[in-house]
C-alpha cells in the first residue's frame, strides 16, 4: 500500500475509531518516518499504545506525559512524568526516522516546554576515550537538576562515592557506573538499580537534562521579575527559598513563570507525519479555556505575564508548515475523504452475534477474530470446531496476514474494541471483536516466578541519637563513630553513652554485640556501667521469656500434634472451578494456592498469612481454600471487621460459587432474631457450607458440625484475644488470614516461623500507583482538589485522626464549597447511622465522605480515587498506607494528599514516615510497609500483655534474639551462642575511612553488617560488592575484613580473645566450651617449637615469619588447623 500517494492526494481519512491502532501500525510499517498522533483523550491514548504494541512490538510507543498537578498549587510534578517528559523531547530531537509513535494529547500541546535552544545545549556524551573530567561532569548533572543520593536507584538521579559516580540520565534505559582514575575515565559500566551491581561494559553513555523545570540564574531572574509583577498572595517563602537557590518541595510549581519565553512542543517537531482527530481543535478551545480560568483564580496577571498556554490561534500558525492529515471516525462520501475502514454493527444480544459469523463465513470474506483472552479463544474455537470451519491462529500480528489466501479466518492475539472492516484498496478483511460475542474477560499477565522472599535480614540502620542494647552493659545511646589510637595503631570505634554520660567505645568487629532498642523513647532510663543491674535485669527477662516461649511452642506444638484432618480436593470439581477464574493467575497467587493446597493435606493446623495489596488476588485465593474444603466435606467461615465487607465477600462469594451447589450465607447484626437463630441452627445441623460474617461469628452461641477452614479478612483489624479466641473454636482447624498490610505482631510471628506467609506481589493489569503528594493546607487548594475529582465524577475520602478535627474540616469545607454534598462518619455514631452513610456514599449520594481512620478496613469503592489525609504525622506508617490503598481500585489514576499545618516542626520518626509513604514509587509496597513499621515500632504481643514490658526492659531485637534461641532451645535445636564476640589484635590500623564512604549512617550498617558475617563466602561477596559500588578499597578497610576472617575462625574454635606479640600470637579459649581439649594437648607435645600451651587457658603460637600479612596467613592456616581437630570424630 502506497501512503505517499494517498497523503499528498488526501488530507482527510474516514476510519472506524477502533481501527487507529491499526491504521497507525500499518503507516509506520511502511513509512521510514515518526509519526505524530494528536488525541482529546488522555486516557484513550494508552490503549492504544497497548494495541500498537500488539501488532507490531518492534514500533516504539512514546505517550508525551500530562503534568499530574496543577501550577501555582504547593505542589510538583512527580519525578517519573518529569523523566518521562524529558525522555520524550529527546526522541523527538535526537531520534529521527526511528519508526516512533507519539501519541499527544491536548494539554501536552496546550502547555508550551522549554525553548528547544535551551535544551540542545543539555547533552553531554561520555565515553571511555573521551578525555571528560570528572569536575565538567559533576557540573553538568548539578546545573541539570539531576538530584544527588546516596545511591541510584530513578531516573534523574546521580551520585558520587570516592572514585565512582553513579549516573541515571532520563533518555537512558540503565544506569551507569563510571570509574576513575583521577580525573579521567577508567571504565563505564551499566549497573542493576535492585541490586546496585555492576554489569556488562559500554563504551559510551549519554546524559541530557534531568528536568525541563531548570532552575539557574536566568530562570531565577525570570521567576523573581514575574512574582513581584504578579503579587502571588500566601507564597512568599517559596519566593526567597528559590531567590537564595533554596528548592523547598513544590518549588516548580512556578514553572509557568521560569522562561521569559516559552516554545510549542510542535517547535520539536521536524519532518513527521502527524495526524489530528476531527473533533481535537474543538475540544482543545474548551481546555484552553479551563486552563486560563486555573491561571485567573490564582492570579488574572499569570497570563499577562506568562507566554505558558499555546491558544488555538498560535497552534494553527505552529502546524502551518507541517503535514498533517485529519482523520475522521465517522463515514463521509466524498472525493475529498480516503475511507480507510467502516464499523460493522452488531446486536447487544451476543449469542445471536454468533450468527452472523457464520454468515460471513458463507460468503468467503477474510475475517480476523481478535481477543487476547485464553477463554474467549477456546470459546470461538469451540464454535468453529462445531460449524466444521478451518481457520489459523497465531500468538502474534502479523500484516502478512492481511495477503494470506490460504485460510479465510484467522484468531489473532489483538485487542479491538469493537468490530470494523478494512474497505482501501479493494481489500474486504473484517476485524472481529471478541466484546461483540462474548462477555469481557481482563487479562493479567503471569509473570516469572521470581526466588523466594528474604523477609528481613536484619533491622534498619543505626543513626545517630538511636538506643541500643549491649549484650554485656545494658540501654545506652548510640553517639556515632569515633577514631581512637590503641598502641600506636589507629581504629574505628562506636561510641555509645550511657547514666551519667559515662562513654563506652566498642570495637567495630564486635559490633554483633550491639542491637537495636526500637523506638527512640526520651523516657526510657539508660543503664550504669559497672552495675550488675543490666545482668540481673536480663536473667530475669530471660527466666521469663522462657515462660513465653514454652507458650508459643506449646501453642504451635499443640496445633502440630494434634494433627489437623487432612483435606484433599475433588480434582475434577477443582479444576473446573479454577478454569472458570476469569483472569491469567499471576505467579505469586499459583505459589500461594499451591502453598495452601500443601498446607490442607500435610495433617497439621494450617495458619498462613496472605499478604498482597488490594486487588491482588487475595480473595481467589481464599475462594480456592474454601473450595478445596467444602468440595471435601468441611465447613468454612470466613470473618470480616465490618458488615459492608461482610457482603461484599457475600456477593463476591456467591457469583463465585455460582455453578456448584454450595449453600452459602451471611451473618451480621443486620439481619433479624429470627433469622440469626435460622442460621445458627443451620450452621449446626451442616446446612450451611461457607458462612461469611463479621464479629459475631465469634459468638459462643455458634457451633458448627464440621469446621474445616477459618478465613479472617483485614486482619490488622481484630485484636489479639479475637484472634487467639478463633484457634480455640477448633484446635485443629485451618486457619488463613488476609491483609495487605499485616500488623507487626503477625508480620514477626512470620518472621520467628510461628506461623507461614505467602507474599502477593504482582499487580494487576492497568492499575495505575496512586501518586502522593506532601503539602502544606490552604483552603484554595483544597477546592481545587475536591472540584478536580468530582469533575471527573469521582469521590473523595477526607480522613483525619481525631473526632474533634472533623468541626474544623466541617467549617473549613461549608467555607470554602458550601454547595458540596458531603458526609461525617465516626465511630461514636451508631452502627444503624453509620450503614446508611456508607449506602450513601457507595449509591454516590455523598460527594466526600469526612471520616477517622475507620474506613481503613477493606471498603472496596472503585470511584473514589482521592484522598486527604489531615495531619497524616499521627497515623502510624502501615496505617497510612492502607488508607491510602483505599483509592487507586481502579485503571483510573488517583491522588493521595498529605496535609500538613503551617509552620509545623515534626520529629525525625515522624518525617521518616511521611517521607516513606511519599515516596511509594511502585505498586505491592504493603508487605515492605508493614516490615518498616515493624522496625520503627516494634512486635506487639505475640503471647500476652506482659510481653510488651519485657521488650521495653531489653529492646527489640535483643527481645526476639532471646526469644528464637529459647524457643529453639525447647525444640532441643542447635543453636549457635552469639553472647561473646572473640577480641582480636593482630597490630596493625583498621577502619573504613571517611573519605572513602562519606555517609555516617552507611559506614555504620557497613560495621553492623561485617561484624554479623559468620561464614567466609558472604564476607568475600560482601568485599566484592565493595569494590564495585566504592571502588579500590583503601589498605585500613582491607585489614578489617582480615580480622574479621579471623575473628569468624576464632570463634568457630572458641577462642576469646587472640593478641599480637613478636614471636607470634597468643591465644585464649573460653574454658566451658572446649570440647577437643586433649586433641589440643596432643598438637602441643608434637609442635613444641611452635606450640606452647600457657595458664588460664592460653596458648602461644609461633609464626615462622614477623612481616605483619605473612604473619596474619600463617595464623589463618593456624586456625584451620584446629577447627579440623574440632570437627573431627
Amino acid at each position: 500500500m502506497n501512503f505517499d500517494d494517498i497523503f499528498e492526494e488526501k488530507k482527510k481519512i474516514c476510519l472506524s475509531f477502533s481501527s487507529t491502532s491499526i491504521f497507525l501500525s500499518l503507516v509506520s510499517h511502511n513509512k521510514q518516518q515518526n509519526l505524530i498522533y494528536f488525541s482529546d483523550n488522555y486516557e484513550h491514548l494508552f490503549n492504544l499504545k497497548n494495541e500498537i504494541k500488539l501488532i507490531d512490538p518492534k514500533i516504539k510507543v512514546v505517550i508525551v506525559p500530562e503534568f499530574d498537578c496543577n501550577f501555582f498549587s504547593n505542589v510538583s510534578p512527580t519525578k517519573e512524568i518529569l523523566s518521562r517528559r524529558v525522555e520524550v523531547f529527546y526522541d523527538l530531537i535526537f531520534s529521527k526516522n526511528k519508526k516512533i509513535i507519539f501519541l499527544i494529547s491536548i494539554p501536552s500541546i496546550l502547555q508550551k516546554v522549554i525553548p528547544l535552544n535551551e535544551v540542545l545545549k543539555k547533552k553531554l556524551i561520555i565515553s571511555d576515550q573521551d578525555k571528560h573530567t570528572y569536575e565538567k561532569i559533576l557540573e553538568f548533572l548539578n546545573t541539570n537538576m539531576y538530584e544527588k543520593v546516596e545511591f541510584v536507584r530513578n531516573k534523574g538521579e546521580f551520585a558520587v562515592r570516592g572514585d565512582i559516580m553513579d549516573i541515571f540520565s532520563p533518555n537512558e534505559k540503565r544506569p551507569v557506573r563510571i570509574c576513575f582514575n583521577f580525573e579521567e575515565i577508567e571504565s563505564l559500566n551499566f549497573f542493576n538499580v535492585e541490586e546496585q551491581k555492576s554489569e556488562e561494559k559500554t563504551d559510551k553513555y549519554c546524559l541530557f537534562i534531568a528536568s525541563e523545570i531548570l532552575f539557574n540564574d536566568s530562570t531565577i531572574r525570570n521567576f523573581r521579575q514575574a512574582f513581584r509583577k504578579i503579587k502571588i498572595s500566601n507564597k512568599e517563602d517559596f519566593y526567597k527559598s528559590i531567590s537564595n537557590k533554596i528548592f523547598l518541595p513544590g518549588s516548580e510549581q512556578f514553572y509557568p513563570i521560569l522562561f521569559s519565553n516559552f516554545d510549542s512542543i510542535i517547535d520539536y517537531f521536524s519532518d513527521e507525519l502527524i495526524f489530528i482527530q476531527s473533533n481535537f481543535f474543538t475540544n482543545y478551545s474548551d481546555t484552553y479555556n479551563k486552563f486560563l480560568n486555573e491561571f485567573n483564580e490564582v492570579n488574572s496577571s499569570i497570563i499577562k505575564e506568562s507566554t505558558f498556554l499555546q491558544s488555538k490561534e498560535e497552534l494553527f500558525e505552529s502546524l502551518e508548515k507541517k503535514k498533517i492529515v485529519v482523520l475522521y471516525n465517522y463515514f463521509i462520501q466524498d472525493n475529498e475523504y480516503f475511507i480507510f475502514s467502516e464499523d460493522e454493527l452488531f446486536l447487544r444480544n451476543k449469542t445471536k452475534n454468533l450468527d452472523f459469523i457464520s454468515r460471513i463465513i458463507s460468503q468467503k470474506k477474510k475475517i480476523i477474530f481478535c481477543t487476547q483472552s485464553k477463554i474467549n479463544k477456546k470459546k470461538i474455537i469451540s464454535f468453529l470446531t462445531s460449524k466444521q470451519v478451518e481457520f489459523t491462529e497465531s500468538k502474534n500480528f502479523s500484516f502478512e496476514i492481511l495477503e494470506n489466501n490460504k485460510t479465510n479466518f484467522h484468531i489473532s492475539n489483538l485487542s479491538v474494541k469493537s468490530s470494523f472492516s478494512l474497505v482501501f484498496e479493494n481489500h474486504d478483511i473484517i476485524f472481529l471483536s471478541d466484546l461483540d460475542f462474548f462477555n469481557k474477560i481482563t487479562k493479567r499477565v503471569t509473570q516469572k516466578r521470581k526466588s523466594e522472599d528474604n523477609l528481613i535480614s536484619e533491622f534498619s540502620q543505626l543513626s545517630f541519637g538511636d538506643l541500643v542494647v549491649h549484650m554485656d552493659h545494658g540501654i545506652g545511646r548510640f553517639n556515632g563513630i569515633r577514631n581512637s589510637n590503641v598502641n600506636g595503631y589507629s581504629q574505628d570505634f562506636i561510641e555509645l553513652i550511657y547514666h551519667n554520660n559515662d562513654k563506652l567505645l566498642i570495637p567495630i568487629e564486635n559490633l554483633e554485640l550491639i542491637s537495636r532498642y526500637g523506638s527512640n523513647e526520651k523516657k526510657i532510663q539508660l543503664d550504669k556501667l559497672g552495675l550488675q543491674n543490666w545482668q540481673n535485669r536480663k536473667a530475669l527477662i530471660k527466666n521469663k521469656i522462657k515462660d513465653i516461649a514454652h507458650e508459643l511452642v506449646k501453642t504451635a506444638a499443640k496445633r502440630k500434634l494434634i494433627k489437623a484432618d487432612k483435606i484433599f480436593y475433588n480434582n475434577l470439581e477443582y479444576e473446573k472451578f479454577s478454569s472458570y477464574f476469569e483472569f491469567t493467575e499471576t505467579s505469586d497467587q499459583i505459589k500461594a494456592i499451591e502453598q495452601i493446597e500443601c498446607d490442607l493435606i500435610s495433617g497439621s493446623p494450617m495458619d498462613r498469612l496472605v499478604c498482597g495489596d488490594v486487588g491482588f488476588g487475595k480473595t481467589e485465593i481464599a475462594m480456592r481454600a474454601a473450595f478445596i474444603a467444602i468440595s471435601a466435606g468441611y465447613q468454612v467461615a470466613m470473618i470480616c471487621p465490618k458488615v459492608l465487607l461482610v457482603n461484599q465477600h457475600y456477593e463476591t462469594f456467591r457469583k463465585r460459587f455460582d455453578n456448584f451447589n454450595y449453600n452459602i450465607f451471611k451473618i451480621s447484626r443486620l439481619e433479624t432474631y429470627g433469622k440469626r437463630k435460622e442460621i445458627k441452627e443451620n450452621i449446626k445441623s451442616g446446612f450451611i457450607d461457607i458462612i461469611i460474617g463479621s464479629h459475631s461469628l465469634l459468638s459462643d452461641e455458634i457451633i458448627f458440625k464440621k469446621l474445616g477452614l477459618i478465613i479472617v479478612d483485614e486482619e490488622q483489624s481484630f485484636g489479639v484475644q479475637q484472634k487467639e479466641k478463633l484457634k480455640k473454636i477448633k484446635p485443629n482447624t485451618h486457619i488463613l488470614t488476609l491483609t495487605a498490610t499485616p500488623i507487626p505482631r503477625t508480620l514477626q510471628s512470620s518472621f520467628l516461623k510461628i506461623r507461614q506467609i505467602s507474599l502477593i506481589k504482582t499487580p494487576p493489569v492497568n492499575r495505575i500507583n496512586i501518586k502522593t503528594f506532601l503539602m502544606i493546607y490552604d483552603d484554595q487548594i483544597l477546592k481545587k482538589i475536591v472540584e478536580n475529582e468530582i469533575k471527573r465524577n469521582g469521590q473523595i475520602y477526607y480522613v483525619t485522626p481525631k473526632i474533634s478535627d472533623q468541626i474544623l474540616i466541617k467549617k473549613r469545607i461549608l467555607k470554602t464549597m458550601p454547595d458540596l454534598k458531603f458526609a461525617i462518619i465516626n465511630g461514636k455514631l451508631n452502627p444503624k447511622d453509620i450503614e446508611n452513610i456508607y449506602n450513601d456514599f457507595f449509591d454516590k449520594k455523598i460527594d466526600l465522605l469526612v471520616s477517622t481512620a475507620m474506613i481503613e478496613s477493606g471498603l472496596d469503592n472503585s470511584n473514589v480515587n482521592t484522598i486527604i489525609i489531615d495531619k497524616p504525622y499521627l497515623f502510624g506508617l502501615a496505617q497510612l498506607y492502607q488508607l491510602r490503598g483505599r483509592v487507586g481500585r481502579s485503571s483510573v489514576q488517583a491522588f493521595a494528599y498529605l496535609m500538613l499545618e503551617k509552620n509545623l516542626k515534626l520529629n525525625d520518626e515522624r518525617l521518616k514516615r511521611l517521607k516513606i509513604i511519599s515516596q511509594i514509587n511502585k505498586l505491592g509496597s504493603g508487605f515492605s510497609i508493614a516490615a518498616q513499621d515493624l522496625d520503627m515500632r516494634g512486635g506487639g504481643n505475640i503471647v500476652g500483655a506482659e510481653q510488651s514490658g519485657h521488650i521495653k526492659e531489653v529492646g527489640i531485637e535483643l527481645y526476639y534474639k532471646m526469644l528464637n534461641e529459647t524457643i529453639n532451645e525447647i525444640k532441643n535445636q542447635n543453636i549457635e551462642q552469639n553472647e561473646w564476640s572473640p577480641q582480636i589484635k593482630l597490630g596493625f590500623s583498621f577502619n573504613i575511612p571517611e573519605d572513602y564512604i562519606k555517609n555516617i549512617d552507611t559506614r555504620m550498617n557497613i560495621y553492623r553488617k561485617i561484624s554479623n558475617i559468620t561464614e567466609n563466602t558472604s564476607l568475600l561477596e560482601i568485599v566484592e560488592n565493595l569494590k564495585d559500588r566504592y571502588g579500590k578499597l583503601p589498605q585500613s578497610f582491607e585489614n578489617l575484613f582480615k580480622i574479621i576472617e579471623i575473628k569468624i575462625l576464632s570463634k568457630k574454635n572458641c577462642i576469646k580473645k587472640i593478641d599480637d606479640c613478636y614471636e607470634g600470637y597468643v591465644l585464649e579459649f573460653k574454658e566451658d566450651e572446649i570440647n577437643y581439649i586433649d586433641k589440643l594437648i596432643e598438637l602441643a607435645r608434637s609442635n613444641q617449637k611452635k606450640i606452647k600451651l600457657l595458664p588460664k587457658s592460653k596458648m602461644m603460637y609461633v609464626t615462622v615469619v614477623k612481616k605483619k600479612l605473612e604473619k596474619i596467613s600463617e595464623l589463618k592456616k593456624f586456625l584451620k588447623l584446629l577447627l579440623s581437630l574440632k570437627d573431627e570424630k
